[in-house]
């Protein structure tokens, strides 16, 4: 009896560690954001169109980035939305393409410095 108890506790906390431990594949897999990241500052925001013009940093190139109802937005790291995007503000954008080729934001990140 003592033997089918430990093999039993012993099943059970091998359930345990694998429900675990895709719990946690399934929150990193939520919460990470795959593409291509830019830095620079906005340049224009258009509601009408849902673009934003990006100014990229390194190069001084401005690049037109759309956006949809799936862009995430943040401003200095709390949950934000398009009304925080504005000219001048620094900014990291994760862009990805989408069906028609188009580069999308996935992530817009505002910071004030």
């Amino acid at each position: 009896m003592g033997r089918n108890r430990f093999t039993s506790m012993l099943c059970l906390i091998a359930m345990l560690a694998l429900v675990s431990a895709a719990a946690v594949a399934q929150e990193k897999k939520v919460s990470k954001v795959e593409g291509t990241r830019y830095d620079g500052r906005i340049q224009m925001v258009s509601k009408n169109t849902s673009t934003i013009t990006l100014k990229i940093a390194k190069t001084g190139t401005p690049m037109l980035i759309k956006y949809d109802a799936n862009t995430q937005f943040t401003y200095d790291n709390k949950p934000g939305s398009i009304d925080d995007v504005k000219e001048k503000l620094r900014a990291f954008i994760i862009v990805t393409q989408n069906a028609k080729k188009e580069v999308v934001a996935a992530r817009v990140e505002i910071r004030k410095d």
